[in-house]
This record gives C-alpha cells, structure tokens and sequence, in this order.
C-alpha cells in the first residue's frame, strides 16, 4: 500500500507543477483579459470552489472568538488584491521567465518580514540566502531584454516585487491563525480579496473595451482561480501536516524552474545567459532561505507561497 508521505510527497509535486504554470497561464490571459478583471475572475473562482468545502468544515465556527476581523482584512488586502495585482502587471510589462525567478525572492523576503514584523532572528545561513537571493534577482532584472514579451521589464520586476513582499506580509499576518482551520481561512480571505479588487475591476472594464475572452482566456481564468488558487491551497496544506516544512521548502525549489520552463517551451520566450546566471543565484539563495534551521512553524510558513 502507498503511504501517506508518498500521497503527500506526489500531492506536492503536483502542486509545485500547477503553481509554476501560472505565470505562462497568467501571461497568456492577461493578452486577452484586463489585469484587474482576470484577478477578479480568479477570486471568484477560487472563492466559488473554497467556500463549500470551508462550509462543509463547519465554516466561521472553526475560527477562534472574537473572530479574528483585522488580520483576515489585512491576509484580504496583502495577500489577495496586491499580490493578485502585482503578479498580473508584472506578467504584463514583463516576461514570464522573468517574473519566475524574480519570484524566487519569495523565501528571503518572508525571512526580513518575519525579522521586522515578528521580531525572529536570522541565522547566518538565512542571511546568506537573502542576499544571494537578491543578488539573482538582480542579475535577472538588469539582464532581462525589451521585446514583445516584456515591453517594459524593469517596471515588470516592480510590480512583481509588489507582489513578492505582499506575499511576505501577507505570512507573517498568517502566522497569528497558524492554528485555524486553513481551508476556512483561505475562503473568507479570498473573499474580503474579492470584495477590494471589485471596485477597481468595475472602472477598468468601463474605460476599456468590452473583453471577449477565447476558449483558451476562459479556461485559464478557470485554471487560475480552481486548480490554482483553491484544489492547489488544499492539497498543500495537507501536504504540510504529513511532511517535514524543510522537505516542503526544498520542493518549493521547483516553483521558478517550471516558471521558467513552460514559458521558455510554450510561450517561446527566450532565457539569457545573464537571467540563467541569476536564477540559479536566487534558487541557491532560495533554497539557503526556506531551509535554514526554524521552528516546523516557521519553516511551514517560509515556505509557503500562492503565486
């Protein structure tokens, strides 16, 4: 019989693959729908899916009393609106290729928030991971090229930078409700998301054309907002109660190469030599990052990331 671990191990695999897929999938949407109204499209869907099973779960019941209001605002604005936003525009001014490595930077900047929000102490090997982090990244940015794919690459790493450091603030928030039920807490904050970013979506689509999505746009947002955002949080999570966080952040490695690869293969982009040197800096300063010696709490929430 197969264990848990090898269910787990395989459900992490999977979920690594879907998550490096989106930024060719976001890429390739965001050709054929506004940014602000993909993103909303995506909470939707995520939402549409993650709230029956949070409700099947026992839904607000399994969160603590007094419910927990300001840090699900703050996971809502951090970790759903900007972070949805700056990943879409940073897939609009900028390459694929590049918005995933510039991604790697994921682990090191929860690291600096965890020391700024949380007061935790960096240990030598996170410090060295942080910075060989940003040095790739670096690298990746100066080294990117302007072509059809990225019309404007630095202010593509902006926005995806954006999106990094929402992310990084977005954990450590988390971390006060690392003891809730994780798919309940996902879909009120996936709504409060919803609820930000329905505004601004409303303006885009009254002052640009009506966008009319083909086959391929429409089954992307699909993709994006159920496989990505919801089925893929779920099947992590529980990929986490049966693994070791320092295996998870050593996984979590493959999130930027399968970036990489699908658009390299599918979109036709092109990699650098420079973007190639700087993404195995930033994967090196990645993985030092994620799997530096923490508490498995910690480690867990290092390691996490929804891109």
């Amino acid at each position: 019989m197969i264990s848990r671990r090898a269910y787990a191990l395989t459900g992490l695999v999977l979920v690594m693959l879907v998550w490096g897929s989106t930024y060719a999938v976001t890429k390739a949407a965001v050709r054929e729908i506004p940014p602000l109204t993909l993103a909303v499209l995506r909470c939707l869907i995520a939402v549409s899916v993650l709230v029956p099973i949070a409700m099947a779960r026992g839904g607000l019941l399994r969160l603590a009393r007094p419910l927990p209001i300001a840090p699900l605002i703050w996971m809502g604005f951090t970790g759903i609106a900007l972070l949805t936003v700056g990943f879409n525009y940073g897939l609009i001014y900028g390459s694929a290729t590049q918005g995933a490595l510039v991604y790697a930077l994921g682990p090191a900047a929860v690291a600096v928030a965890a020391v700024l929000g949380l007061g935790e102490g960096l240990s030598g090997r996170r410090i060295a991971g942080i910075v060989l982090s940003v040095a790739g990244a670096a690298l990746v940015v100066v080294s990117g090229e302007m072509d059809r794919a990225a019309p404007r690459p630095w202010l593509g790493a902006i926005c995806m930078f954006v999106g990094v450091v929402a992310w990084a603030y977005y954990t450590v928030i988390a971390k006060r409700l690392a003891d809730a039920d994780q798919v309940v807490v996902i879909a009120w904050v996936s709504i409060i998301g919803t609820a930000m970013l329905l505004p601004f979506a409303t303006v885009e689509l009254l002052q640009s054309p009506t966008p009319r999505p083909t086959f391929a746009g429409w089954l992307g947002a699909v993709f994006l907002g159920a496989v990505a955002s919801a089925l893929a949080y779920v099947v992590y999570s529980r990929a986490l109660r049966e693994l070791d966080a320092s295996v998870v952040g050593a996984y979590f490695t493959l999130d930027p190469l399968v970036g990489v690869g699908t658009a390299v293969v599918f979109l036709g982009e092109a990699l650098t030599a420079g973007q190639a040197a700087g993404g195995v800096i930033a994967l090196v300063g990645m993985w030092l990052a994620a799997s530096s010696r923490a508490s498995k709490r910690s480690k867990a929430i290092l390691t996490g990331g929804i891109p």
